[in-house]
């Protein structure tokens, strides 16, 4: 349970409830607007993010395509369809007392009987074109513009992705306080996934990388190169659906002058993003002055090295800012900026509201720097130095 996950201050099974009504209004909206007489909901994303967090349908962790599908009808039907397998569990658990009814199959069937489950979706649908968020023959393909859904964060959203960012930082930080020279990439992914675990928290992403390697490669896939005195621990973290993405450093020893400046450059971009992630403000733009901001810092082409990020949520990067995206930033909506110049990245995850920034991943007894931005101050990440 939700309530029971967080704590005092947790979301309320009502709260989960209200949640969920919001939710399918606005799915209601969409199958008005798209004219179509339902939806089926198969992604991991989707499935999660409809039932506020209670439902769980994946199977194989590395697939975003889950075992069990939501059919959610314009004339106020829900239905999940699966095979025998995936309905007792689903049903007396995930899916009690949201209103489902169940239509199975035998889990043999979609491997003998011709389309089992598009002749349930057909007979259950009456007619009327479906639309689905993972190609199937004979539905409409809806998936980008049913992810826009998810952009506006819930009160009780926020409330769990701030016990999430809270929790993902913790685990990255005690991961950089436990980790010693000669340890393996792979042996402090091990140690990361434990404390993430630990917590509830599925890792999506886990990246590791040390001295060299994390100096070279944008993105650090652990290896068995071994830590001699710097390394980067990155994550993305899910619970309920949510994602958090965190990323730190640490350092063993004297920090050198310049990977000291190269870690509040970033900062500096990093902050100037998120005080710039206004409602109303487009992709396409955030990425031209990120470009501007990298060359005020003194690396023209830092930019080219790796995405400087985007909206977060219910997928790792809802979207990634590129030159003329059309995409726009919305009030209640998560990000994750990552601009990189070389070995540094100043990583969290934020939301953004009307007139100011929270930033979820921000923990106090990391060691951190503060970046003014138009009057506002910004508490950009570290590097521990240990």
């Amino acid at each position: 349970m939700v309530a029971e996950d967080l704590g005092a201050n947790s979301v309320t099974r009502a709260d989960l409830m209200k949640e969920i009504d919001e939710k399918l209004a606005r799915v209601h909206k969409f199958l008005m607007e798209e004219k179509l007489g339902g939806v089926l909901l198969t992604r991991v994303d989707n499935f999660a993010w409809v039932t506020a967090g209670l439902g769980d349908n994946h199977i194989i962790i590395t697939s975003e395509v889950g075992g069990a599908s939501l059919l959610i009808l314009r004339d106020g039907g829900r239905f999940l369809v699966a095979s025998n397998v995936e309905v007792p569990r689903l049903m007396e658990t995930d899916l009690k007392g949201l209103g489902y009814i169940p239509r199975d199959y035998l889990w043999y069937e979609d491997k003998t009987v011709s389309d089992v489950r598009l002749k349930i979706i057909q007979d259950l649908a009456k007619g009327q074109e479906i639309g689905t968020d993972v190609p199937l023959p004979g539905l409409r393909f809806i998936a980008p513009g049913f992810a826009r859904l998810r952009y506006v964060l819930t009160d009780s959203e926020i409330k769990k992705y701030r016990w999430l960012g809270r929790n993902s930082s913790e685990a990255v930080s005690a991961v950089c306080r436990r980790i010693e020279p000669g340890m393996s990439e792979r042996q402090i992914e091990s140690l990361t996934s434990d404390e993430l675990m630990r917590r509830g928290i599925r890792p999506t992403v886990l990246l590791v990388g040390v001295d060299g390697r994390t100096l070279n490669y944008g993105h650090d896939v652990p290896s068995d190169a071994k830590l001699e005195k710097y390394a980067f621990v990155n994550v993305c973290g899910r619970k309920w659906g949510l994602i958090a993405s965190v990323g730190r450093y640490v350092h063993f020893g004297p920090l050198p002058v310049d990977l000291k400046e190269r870690m509040h450059a970033s900062g500096e971009i990093s902050a100037r993003l998120q005080a710039s992630s206004r409602p109303g403000m487009r992709a396409g733009d955030m990425f031209d002055l990120a470009k501007k901001w990298y060359a005020e810092e003194g690396f023209p082409d830092g930019w080219m090295a790796l995405h400087v990020g985007g909206a977060i949520g219910y997928a790792e990067r809802e979207w990634v800012a590129y030159p003329g995206l059309e995409e726009s930033v919305h009030e209640r909506q998560a990000f994750a900026w990552n601009p990189l110049v070389r070995g540094a990245i100043s990583f969290d995850t934020v939301v953004v509201y009307k007139d100011y920034v929270e930033n979820l991943t921000s923990i106090p007894d990391w060691p951190s720097f503060v970046v003014n931005v138009d009057g506002k101050e910004y508490r950009m990440p570290d590097i521990l130095v240990r």
